[in-house]
């Protein structure tokens, strides 16, 4: 009896990239020129996923990603970048990921200070703020944000 759980390597780049190239030669050629662009196969020849390089591409197309700083840091990991701007790589620990490599980029971008922002309001708030809030019930009376607030919420939001 044949096992048909015998393990194929499966090249899912080559396999997406025929299927875009047979329904949109004009995506085909876009992502194509992309890879040449940023010189990937140069970079790391075929130890890419075929989700990295679109993860990439459609988030440089549609100016959601800081290309350069992500590149910067894979070249870091190629060692050809003598240094990272931020905290060192982790391999991830459990399935489906084990095997494989996280990795931060550094996005000085507005967008990516906005999402930062919008991330440390979520896991922290403005402790400051609230503390006003606090304050406020507990006297019972309506107060109003001032400019002598200012510096403090803006304080709690960048630190």
């Amino acid at each position: 009896m044949e096992n048909v759980c015998e393990n194929k390597e499966v090249n899912l780049k080559k396999i997406f990239l025929d299927k875009v190239q047979d329904e949109s030669p004009e995506m085909y050629k876009q992502i194509n020129d992309f890879k040449a662009m940023i010189r990937i196969e140069k970079m790391l020849g075929n130890r890419y996923s075929i989700s990295f390089l679109l993860d990439l591409f459609f988030g440089f197309e549609n100016s959601v990603i800081n290309l350069d700083a992500v590149m910067h840091e894979v070249k870091f990991l190629e060692g050809t970048e003598p240094e990272s701007h931020t905290k060192e790589q982790s391999e991830f620990k459990r399935p489906p990921l084990k095997g494989l490599w996280h990795k931060h980029y550094m996005d000085v971008s507005i967008s990516g200070l906005a999402q930062n922002v919008k991330n440390a309001l979520n896991n922290y708030s403005i402790p400051y703020f609230e503390q006003r809030i606090m304050d406020a019930k507990k006297s019972g009376e309506e107060q109003y944000v001032t400019a002598e607030d200012v510096p403090h919420i803006v304080n709690d939001l960048v630190t």
